[in-house]
């Protein structure tokens, strides 16, 4: 055996970052783990508040730009994140029993409450693309059967292929997009039937949203690292890659809206497209690439995410896929081509110490392929990831659908007032009509000037 030790491309000989050991058995590179020794709790913790900021905040506030639909946005996700961060702990000892036969407690530890919120995102991400046009019957649901399929397509993906996905790019992202658009297809929902004035937003609703994108851009580097607390190297290099990646997301993702636009910013494509480096990067981000690569990879996200929002979203609806949020734009492109990067990056005799065709990180049964077979696996994982979200997508909706569940009428879609106590009729588009043939100027005020409310009262 042969011990060296390797800085890396960002300097992790400092001892912030630790210095990689890495022990040459054979034609495997097996890497040492450099425990954390400046109090990991506090750490993991830390990293545990960010990852969980990013779900009750980030995605609470991205999901307030609906000019009707504010208080189910923000108070749904609440909602979503108190009970999932409770159930899927539930959901994994089910799961784990399932698949090794034995009944083992779940360990409440900071690594499980971490992936907690992992699960959680991922039905928060399906909750982007059947926004609006659910009653709180249908998201309890939702929340049950979900948290079991991410669970069942982890293990099959994780443990039985042997393809790792630290930031969730295939496994939250790809998975959580695309089982709520099957959902929203099995619920028969589209997006013409949807009344075009209950889509519109407003300067401030989508000031508010914005504020959800600072959010999740501040956080997510430590999202696709958090439970990787206890190891500083590996966490510091999950930690820069995507730091580079989403800077770069958010940097493409300008100028590509400007192209797309005429020389203008569309405010839908900078609060989604800019956040897609970090998606994107999520599978790879363990990776001991270069700097330039993570660069790369985060700016091509930025321009696929602003440019499906401009262009290919649209074509969607018209085909009749129903995407309230346009969750595919963010989450569902990105962490598929995710994957794509990964499995190239395997091809590459590049010695990554963690997930690379010769690199045991721990003892797998993947040890010993070829770079072309996991090249391979990593395809089949995308697939069977897709296969499993789709198709138990589609159940789920057709469940939420049942006697069981309360549905929203199409004219009440993204509208408030049927589930919220709300006073202000301004906010109800259906008040409109009657408040007009009142002179209740009131009713609606965002439909009139300032002055002519002024105006009234004198």
């Amino acid at each position: 055996a042969v011990v060296s030790t390797q800085s890396g491309h960002y300097g992790r000989g400092d001892p912030e970052f630790g210095v990689d050991t890495v022990t040459k058995v054979g034609d495997n590179h097996i890497r040492t783990v450099v425990s954390n020794t400046w109090n990991s709790g506090n750490v993991g913790y830390a990293m545990y508040m960010d990852a969980a900021a990013m779900c009750v905040l980030g995605f609470g506030m991205l999901y307030t730009f609906s000019k009707y639909y504010v208080w189910g946005g923000v108070g749904l996700n609440y909602f979503i994140c108190g009970f999932s961060f409770l159930w899927v702990n539930v959901a994994k000892t089910i799961v784990n029993a399932i698949w090794t036969g034995d009944w083992v407690k779940t360990k409440l530890n900071l690594t499980e409450m971490v992936t907690g919120c992992y699960i959680t995102a991922a039905i928060l991400i399906s909750f982007g693309a059947i926004y609006g046009f659910t009653s709180p019957a249908q998201i309890i649901l939702l929340c049950f059967i979900e948290p079991f399929m991410m669970l069942i397509n982890e293990h099959v993906v994780l443990k039985n292929m042997h393809v790792k996905d630290a930031g969730g790019s295939l496994v939250v992202h790809a998975f959580g997009a695309y089982f709520g658009i099957a959902v929203a297809f099995g619920m028969g929902v589209k997006a013409k039937q949807i009344p075009s004035e209950h889509r519109n937003t407003t300067y401030f609703s989508d000031m508010g949203a914005m504020i959800g994108t600072v959010v999740l851009w501040m956080y997510w580097p430590s999202f696709n690292g958090a439970t990787f607390y206890n190891d500083v190297t590996l966490q510091g290099r999950i930690v820069m890659n995507t730091y580079l990646a989403i800077c770069a997301s958010c940097a493409a993702a300008f100028p590509t809206s400007v192209l797309w636009h005429r020389g203008k910013m569309e405010m839908i494509e900078i609060q989604n497209a800019t956040l897609a480096g970090g998606v994107m990067i999520g599978m790879i981000c363990p990776f001991d690439i270069e700097p330039w690569t993570a660069v790369l990879i985060g700016g091509l996200a930025g321009v696929v995410s602003a440019g499906g929002y401009a262009w290919y979203h649209h074509f969607l609806e018209e085909l009749g896929v129903t995407d309230s949020a346009a969750v595919q734009m963010l989450h569902g492109i990105p962490g598929l081509l995710g994957g794509v990067c990964a499995a190239f990056a395997c091809l590459a005799d590049n010695h990554n110490y963690m997930y690379s065709y010769d690199t045991e990180w721990t003892t797998s049964a993947a040890s010993d392929r070829s770079r072309g077979e996991q090249f391979g696996w990593i395809l089949l994982a995308i697939v069977c990831t897709l296969a499993i979200s789709i198709s138990s997508g589609l159940i789920t909706g057709f469940l939420m659908n049942q006697p069981c569940c309360p549905t929203v009428g199409k004219k009440d879609m993204l509208i408030d007032h049927d589930f919220w106590d709300i006073h202000d009729l301004g906010s109800d588009p259906r008040s409109k009509v009657e408040a007009e043939d009142d002179g209740a100027v009131w009713a609606n005020p965002m439909a009139v000037p300032m002055q002519a409310v002024a105006s009234k009262k004198v």
